[in-house]
Formats: C-alpha cells, sequence, structure tokens
C-alpha cells in the first residue's frame, strides 16, 4: 500500500478547485512516496481515478496538471494518446488495454474527501 494515497475520510480538495467540464491531477506526497488522481468535475459530482495509465504506468495528465477531455466524454493519456471513458475508465482506443482504476470520493459541504 502507498503510504501517500489518502486515508478514508481525508479532504483532497474543494468543489470549486475545478470548473465544471474541468479535469486535473491532485497529487499527495508522504516522504518520497507519491500518490495522485485526476479528478473530472460535472456539475455538483466529481469522478476520481487514480493518475496511472494501465499502458505505460505513467501520469494521464499534461506538464501543467490539466487533464485532457474530447467531447467531455473521454479523458486522453497525454503520453501516447489512449483514451479512456470518463463514465467508467475503460480504455477504447490508443495503445493501453483494461481500464484506469477508481478512487472513490464524496462530496460533502462544498469539498471532496476520500471515501
Amino acid at each position: 500500500m502507498n503510504p501517500a494515497r489518502p486515508a478514508l475520510g481525508t479532504q483532497l480538495f474543494a468543489v470549486g478547485d475545478l470548473d465544471d467540464g474541468e479535469g486535473r491531477a491532485f497529487d499527495f506526497r508522504s516522504g518520497e512516496a507519491l500518490f495522485s488522481i485526476i479528478a473530472i468535475r460535472r456539475g455538483a459530482a466529481i469522478i476520481a481515478y487514480e493518475n496511472d495509465c494501465p499502458h505505460a504506468r505513467q501520469p494521464l495528465e499534461r506538464f501543467d496538471g490539466r487533464v485532457v477531455m474530447v467531447e467531455q466524454r473521454y479523458i486522453i493519456c497525454a503520453a501516447h494518446g489512449a483514451s479512456f471513458r470518463i463514465a467508467d475508465g475503460v480504455c477504447v482506443g490508443g495503445p493501453a488495454k483494461g481500464a484506469l482504476t477508481p478512487f472513490a470520493v464524496v462530496v460533502r459541504d462544498g469539498a471532496v474527501f476520500a471515501a
């Protein structure tokens, strides 16, 4: 288990940190350990996945932390162009196989928490 992975109930970020329709990476550290998620806002809902492309085990986001999306339906891996459905993380194109690993979150009082 990665020691940087946020524990159940940890506040991750504020809903307002993301504009509606925006996706972004959020990094968490514990000493040298790093754990990263990508989060996408759809209205009041937040969808989150571990930030790890199953193709080459690289982060999905661009150098500036933004997540590339197409038609508000697909996440595009910035490294190799694999496409994943936002709704369920399943790879639908490119070199990756399988799906992104979901990261459970809950929205409460304008904040996003690990669930």
